[in-house]
């Protein structure tokens, strides 16, 4: 019966999440990897998901208007053995600056090879490769950060690479859009009205597909990144540097990483959808769901009697590896 609950949880994962049961989903990361630590605890998660099969990570797109941040990703990239992963940067951002509590420092204190944030590809560019060498519905975008990059790509038009439109390109290879933003059932939220909250609203009006928002009340109540990653990851770990540099492993919300989990059949121990209705965005960012039809929008909901702390740990073990966390999706089989 175990076994048979875990299938079921992992078939469901599957069917509202998009992903076809048994393949390893393609996934391009959004993050804007430079305020907070959260971003770079989510990162952890999808390299060793990405080592262990469990997803396909493709590129990461570097939304942040601090000039270490996109050098910081490619050290943490790098350190995990993946000092090739395509990263791409928005270099429309109206003004870069060094804000960050660690990216200077792990881009100081780890190897990798670009130079400065201009040696990375355009963010618009980098989306439209990645989708336009993927097999049709089987990527999925995750974005952990603001949403100037992934508007880019909605607004760009055909070129020599693609004769699609951004629009086009999304309606084709996009199965699913995980987005850390917003607050439900309506609140102002940093993802959203920061820096350009035109993005949000331009995204969810054209988006084309489904989107599952994971929103600031899901990731406040679970606090990650504390003692255990402290005691589990060696100080010669980028991703312990930069826990210790941002608050010395203090504990902090999992805004990021809730998202993340969201890739995992662990997802269905801790979280249901609110899919009736539609999310709506103020000009200032703000968001409220606005009840109704089923729309393609829904937004993530504790299961009732969740374990925070237990989804917390679960966090944990992804960030640090641990091999027994590590599932794949569609596949009943646990890794040990």
């Amino acid at each position: 019966m175990k076994e048979l609950g875990r299938y079921l949880g992992l078939l469901f994962c599957c069917l509202i999440l998009g992903f076809r049961v048994g393949a390893v989903p393609r996934v391009i990361l959004d993050t804007d990897i430079d305020s907070d630590v959260d971003d770079v605890g989510a990162l952890a998660m999808m390299l060793n998901l990405h080592a262990q099969g469990t997803i396909d990570l493709r590129g990461i797109i570097v939304t942040s208007d601090d000039t270490y941040a996109a050098l910081c990703t490619q050290a943490i990239c790098t350190f995990y053995g993946y000092p090739d992963l395509a990263i791409g940067v928005n270099d429309r951002q109206q003004r870069m600056r060094k804000h960050s509590r660690y990216t200077r420092q792990i881009a100081l204190e780890f190897p990798h090879a670009a130079t400065a944030w201009t040696d990375f590809e355009e963010a618009f560019t980098l989306y439209r490769r990645l989708l336009r060498e993927s097999p049709d519905s089987s990527v999925t975008i995750l974005t952990i950060g603001h949403l100037s990059s992934l508007c880019d790509l909605l607004r760009s038009s055909a070129d020599d690479s693609s004769p699609l439109t951004g629009l086009q390109l999304v309606e084709q290879k996009v199965a699913q859009w995980i987005c850390m933003g917003g607050r439900f059932p309506e609140g102002k939220e940093a993802n959203f009205y920061r820096p350009d909250p035109e993005s949000t609203l331009y995204c969810l009006d054209y988006w084309p597909g489904r989107v599952v928002f994971s929103g600031w009340e899901i990731g406040r109540e679970v606090r990650s990144g504390g003692e255990y990653i402290r005691k589990r990851l060696d100080k010669s770990h980028p991703v312990w540097r930069a826990y210790e540099l941002y608050n010395r492993f203090a504990g902090r919300a999992s805004w990021d990483q809730t998202a993340v989990l969201m890739l995992t059949d662990r997802a269905t121990d801790f979280f249901g959808l609110h899919d009736s209705g539609r999310c709506v965005v103020a000009p200032d960012g703000s968001n409220r769901w606005a009840e109704g039809e089923k729309s393609g929008h829904a937004y993530l909901v504790f299961r009732e009697g969740a374990d925070r702390k237990a989804c917390a740990r679960w966090i944990d073990w992804l960030i640090a590896g641990k091999r027994k966390a590590l599932r794949r999706i569609g596949s009943a089989d646990t890794i040990r």
